[in-house]
């Protein structure tokens, strides 16, 4: 209990970050929506807060070298706090955009201070339990953080107070914990050619996470929204559940997944996980007059191969890594996954545009996750796996988690 007690401030921490997160994942899109922005510009600026969240994570270590972890995190905090609470004070689609890149910006330097001070807190024998421990405790709040919104107007300004609170909070545990802080992390991504070189199936999967999953969940508010009109539910509240329904199926998959990739090719996994994401989404984008219980369950079954795949791709270019590369692996990962969340909700926005409506998105989604699992069935043609010596157990991964530069166990 003793390691778990040590990292309890920061997972406390970052656990309202993502309440925080997870109201806003909700809000934007649906303000956005009443400010008469179309879909497109929707995408546009769920776009915008992915490249300040590339920006964010390419200084981040140099801000926390400067400033150290606690005052970075502060800093940051304080920025996204304010941002949050002037999106209800000017309620206009230019000054959103800007605000989203700031908070893009000041949402990477938090986590990764926090996760760099995480990774070096945990211990290397149980770093596979608290990390799984972190994963539950951040899904837990992504889902619960959209239901702070429930039943209340997007031009409520009680969505927004709630965010605000939420990201002040975080900084109490960081700020007034005794723990020292660790050295500050020295981390340079590997150049892709690099990355593809270790393991192309990964490198592609990855970036096909920031497309599909970023790009679906920045507007599926609205899809939602269409879906289950005929309710009579508010657009805060279906738009909650919808995105809960999402997470509850990444949260109950992800630890079957990895398990599971421990024992057979992780590239298997993935393109189990990725058809079983392209079915759901499929049979969402028909159109086709299912009960609102099974819209939400084909939902779930969409999160649960969609938002599961991730860390079984980070697994599989572990496995191919030389153990001192391993912190440049993990970074270079972060930049092809946002570079992949910045091109997928620019195509979510695109695709609303079609005489089908908003099932577009699941249309084409469902499309890109086909072209994924083919992807890893031709590269595990190509490339036997990993000999089993050289495979680490799974442990669970986001794209949040891999920017702390974590120094691989093996080393």
């Amino acid at each position: 209990m003793a390691d778990y007690r040590n990292i309890t401030a920061l997972v406390l921490g970052v656990t309202l970050l993502q309440l925080a997160g997870g109201i806003l994942g909700v809000i934007t899109p649906l303000g956005l929506a009443t400010l008469k922005a179309g879909s497109f510009s929707i995408g546009v600026v769920a776009a915008l807060n992915s490249v300040g969240f590339m920006a964010g994570a390419w200084q981040a270590n140099i801000a926390i070298r400067t400033f150290g972890h606690i005052r970075v995190h502060a800093a940051a905090a304080a920025m996204t706090a304010i941002t949050i609470l002037l999106m209800h004070m000017i309620p206009n689609l230019l000054a959103w955009s800007f605000i989203r890149v700031v908070q893009g910006v000041s949402l990477a330097l938090m986590f990764a201070s926090l996760e760099s001070w995480l990774g070096a807190a945990m211990p290397a024998q149980r770093r596979g339990s608290i990390s799984g421990f972190y994963h539950l405790m951040t899904k837990v709040a992504l889902i619960a953080g959209p239901f702070f919104a429930f039943g209340m107007s997007v031009v409520d300004p009680r969505p927004y107070m709630w965010g605000a609170i939420f990201i002040g909070l975080s900084m109490l545990p960081i700020c007034l914990t005794r723990r020292e802080q660790p050295a500050p992390p020295d981390v340079e991504p590997l150049p892709l050619n690099r990355l593809v070189g270790l393991a192309p199936s990964a490198v592609f999967a990855c970036f096909m996470a920031g497309v599909i999953n970023t790009g679906t969940l920045s507007l599926l508010p609205l899809y939602a929204v269409e879906a289950f009109a005929r309710l009579g539910e508010g657009p805060t509240s279906i738009a909650a559940i919808a995105t809960a329904a999402a997470w509850i199926g990444g949260l109950v998959s992800q630890w079957p997944a990895g398990k599971i990739s421990d024992r057979i090719d992780r590239r298997l996994v993935i393109a189990f996980m990725a058809a079983i994401s392209a079915l759901a989404a499929l049979l969402l984008g028909l159109g086709l007059p299912f009960p609102p219980e099974i819209h939400l369950f084909l939902i779930g079954v969409w999160g649960a191969g969609s938002l599961s795949f991730y860390g079984v791709a980070v697994a599989h270019i572990i496995d191919w890594s030389p153990p001192q590369k391993i912190g440049r692996v993990m970074t270079g990962l972060l930049f092809v996954w946002a570079l992949g969340s910045v091109i997928g909700p620019i195509l979510a926005g695109m695709s609303l545009y079609s005489p089908l409506g908003t099932r577009t998105l699941f249309l084409m989604m469902g499309g890109l996750s086909l072209i994924l699992a083919l992807a890893q069935l031709l590269r595990r043609a190509a490339r036997p796996p990993a000999p089993e010596d050289l495979q680490e157990p799974w442990s669970p991964t986001t794209p949040l988690l891999v920017g702390r530069g974590e120094v691989d166990p093996r080393a």
